[in-house]
């Protein structure tokens, strides 16, 4: 006799059961009330109980995500101190506020000439010419209409200054050493100045610069050994290039002692502030000492305790769009004239091509080409507005990040306009040099008269100011910041689990739970029972 057929129930009430099923087994809170055949009020109350712990633990997660989203980089405190000769001692840039010896250029005999409507000579007008964009613009000379200068501008430039070399004696970690080796002339915003720790132009230029003299040329038998990405080298040694400092406090510290001759104070160049400039820099940064410096007044000691701060980067952050972590791994920005990426640099190099732009031409201090035109004192206000309307369009640049996307459009035609698409944000891996100075009056004459047998002060004593710097790091150990990522994988995993375990118990084996009753038992109750949903229940 044939096999009775085997009646199965209908689908939906197989599916049903096999629902009811997955309830009574599963580790997620609250389904198994699901499957129990209690009142119909009871799985409502259930049922609406679940549902706002799901729409919770949604919203939990949706808010972790966007802060994800907002700030996926985070900046911490290290877990340890660095110590002080991991880094390098600052490059110090030291300009006096003296720019030229009177003997050969006057810039107040020349302002009281104008007054006196008295005739200049040919050369009288044309240094005055050069003059007027190292000095403070003065109402009383007329210059000329010069809109470009030539490399006479340099050459002038270093021959009035001649004899205000400040220099007088220089010790380091407390080994006396020629002024003259360690400090080099460069060419600032502030004229020339001088350099100690900096590296050479060739490793902070790009090959195409133009430079005049030996300006920002270093002893080629000194060897880079430090970079701002990874430090300094195993093989640095105690003593590389750049120098760094092994000890903390004033015994280890670098001691300038500034001199400078009463006859070349010049009272209308500089408004009458006398003394020194000093600016600490990274060694790789091109000096800017007419916006960030301290001074060194005559006739004082100014002692300068340095507090470095340095903040670094996890390397897993590379992954990220640098304009998410809001900042620039060395390799990641390209600069047309330098070959060191710093934000300062950049920045430089953005107003150096903004001044291009508008000007047909750009400052002394700013790195050109060979074909680069240096702006004349004709040009002086172009380069002034120039440098205000960059200084507006960054500001305004930076303020419309936090726009709204209607608005993304209409920054991005305002950076085509104006030429302006600089981007000059951070070093991931970033070291700056903050100081606390105190400073005193200097009888430093009246030492010397102490030291001579009747008591009297040596010729030519008096005809000069001396100053003293003193620079130091204030303790050995510092703490420095950490720039890495908000969540991880393995730490958002464990944030977005938390949550789902905290508002519903689901975990991996939820997961799979799920999983096995969609496919593996599917498979074996039809090979076990003829029937996808298992025996009739």
């Amino acid at each position: 006799m044939p096999e009775a057929k085997v009646e199965r129930p209908p689908f939906f009430k197989s599916v049903r059961n096999y629902f009811r099923e997955y309830c009574n087994c599963t580790s997620i809170h609250g389904f198994r009330y699901f499957g129990e055949k209690r009142t119909y009020f009871e799985r409502g109350w259930w049922f609406i109980v679940f549902t706002v712990t799901l729409v919770a633990c949604i919203i939990s997660i949706r808010e972790v995500y966007k802060k994800w989203l907002r700030a996926p980089v985070i900046v911490s405190f290290a877990t340890k101190e660095t110590p002080i000769y991991s880094i390098p001692f600052p490059a110090v840039t030291i300009c006096p506020e003296t720019k030229s010896t009177q003997s050969l250029y006057s810039h107040m005999g020349i302002v009281r000439k104008f007054l006196n409507k008295q005739n200049l000579t040919e050369r009288e007008r044309t240094v005055v010419d050069y003059m007027g964009l190292v000095c403070e613009e003065n109402r009383h000379i007329k210059y000329s209409d010069t809109e470009v200068f030539t490399d006479d501008f340099y050459k002038v430039l270093e021959e009035i200054s001649h004899g205000t070399d400040p220099f007088y004696r220089c010790e380091y970690m407390g080994t006396p050493y020629d002024c003259h080796k360690i400090f080099k002339p460069v060419v600032t915003d502030e004229g020339l100045c001088y350099t100690f720790n900096m590296l050479d132009r060739s490793e902070i230029f790009q090959n195409n610069i133009y430079h005049y003299g030996d300006y920002f040329k270093v002893d080629r038998l000194t060897r880079n050994n430090w970079t701002m990405a990874k430090g300094y080298t195993e093989s640095a040694g105690l003593y590389p290039y750049p120098r760094r400092a092994l000890h903390s406090g004033a015994k280890n510290a670098l001691s300038v002692s500034l001199i400078m001759a009463k006859r070349n104070l010049d009272h209308s160049c500089k408004q009458s502030l006398q003394g020194f400039r000093v600016s600490l820099h990274i060694p790789s940064r091109v000096p800017r000492p007419s916006q960030e410096y301290f001074r060194v007044p005559l006739n004082e000691v100014v002692l300068a305790a340095i507090r470095p701060e340095m903040i670094t980067t996890d390397s897993s952050v590379q992954l990220y769009n640098p304009y998410k972590r809001e900042c620039f791994f060395p390799t990641e920005k390209k600069l047309k004239y330098f070959k060191l990426y710093t934000g300062r640099n950049c920045a430089l190099e953005c107003l150096t091509n903004y001044t291009l732009y508008h000007c047909g031409c750009v400052n002394y201090f700013m790195p050109r080409e060979n074909t680069t035109n240096i702006c004349g004192i004709e040009s002086l206000n172009c380069m002034r507005n120039a440098e205000l309307r960059y200084e507006l369009g960054e500001l305004r640049s930076k303020m419309s990040k936090t726009s709204t996307n209607s608005n993304s459009t209409r920054r991005q035609r305002y950076r085509k306009t104006i030429k302006l698409n600089c981007d000059c944000m951070p070093m991931c891996s970033d070291l700056t040099y903050n100081v606390e100075t105190s400073q005193s009056y200097w009888e430093w004459a009246e030492t010397l008269k102490a030291e001579t047998k009747n008591g009297t002060i040596l010729y030519g004593v008096d005809n000069h100011y001396v100053s003293k710097l003193i620079l130091f790091f204030k303790s050995s150990q510092f703490i420095t910041s950490e720039r890495h990522e908000l969540y991880g994988p393995t730490d958002f995993l464990a944030n977005f689990g938390g949550l789902l375990g905290l508002f519903t118990g689901f975990s991996i084996l939820s997961l799979m739970e799920a999983i096995y009753f969609l496919t593996v038992r599917l498979c074996c109750n039809s090979r076990l029972y003829g029937y996808w949903a298992g025996p009739e229940k």
